[in-house]
């Protein structure tokens, strides 16, 4: 049987979500979401410590708010009932150099693996150097952007290898980008 999860980013493409879903669809969004996720991911230091009242009302509606490990005790999101910490990965994901990847998608996708999705479809995740990012200044430079963007595609890679050694799917409806090299195309 497929269980189903939309995994919905912040990228240009966030706007081809489809928002009609099933009830049996569950989603995962992150950061900053343009919709109350089922399943909220936030790793982003400065999202957490710095801007917790602007997404305290997502960690709260999520029916699980998965957050950086790194920064347990940072603030009261931590003591929502609901939250869940985010380390770094001993299990399928243990080849991972960073638990985060450099993206909350990333690890979004590690958690639908461990909660028994077999379908995963990607929206708003347009990995590519010219990226809007919400932090103006992020990140620094070319050279940085260049390295992140490697960092990302290394994780990303890594999902897809753990998701298809298990029969499961991942299927990219973002932009073209590229992750076209690592996820089918709906």
């Amino acid at each position: 049987m497929t269980k189903t999860c939309f995994i919905i980013g912040n990228g240009p493409s966030f706007l081809r979500a489809p928002m009609d879903y099933p009830e049996d669809v569950q989603t995962f969004g992150m950061n900053y979401a343009g919709f109350q996720p089922d399943y909220f991911v936030c790793i982003d230091s400065d999202v957490i410590v710095k801007n917790a009242d602007k997404i305290r009302p997502l960690v709260k509606g999520a029916k699980v708010a998965f957050l950086s490990g790194l920064l347990f005790s940072a603030n009261d999101l931590y003591d929502c009932a609901n939250v869940r910490l985010v380390d770094k990965d001993t299990q399928s994901f243990k080849a991972e150099q960073y638990m985060s990847g450099f993206t909350a998608s990333y690890v979004a996708l590690k958690m639908a693996y461990y909660m028994g999705y077999t379908e995963v479809h990607l929206y708003g995740i347009d990995h590519s150097l010219d990226w809007a990012h919400y932090k103006a200044d992020y990140p620094k430079g070319a050279a940085d952007r260049a390295r992140r963007l490697e960092v990302m595609s290394w994780h990303y890679q890594l999902a897809q290898n753990v998701y298809s050694r298990a029969g499961r799917r991942i299927i990219n409806h973002s932009n073209n980008s590229a992750l076209d090299k690592i996820f089918a195309r709906s």
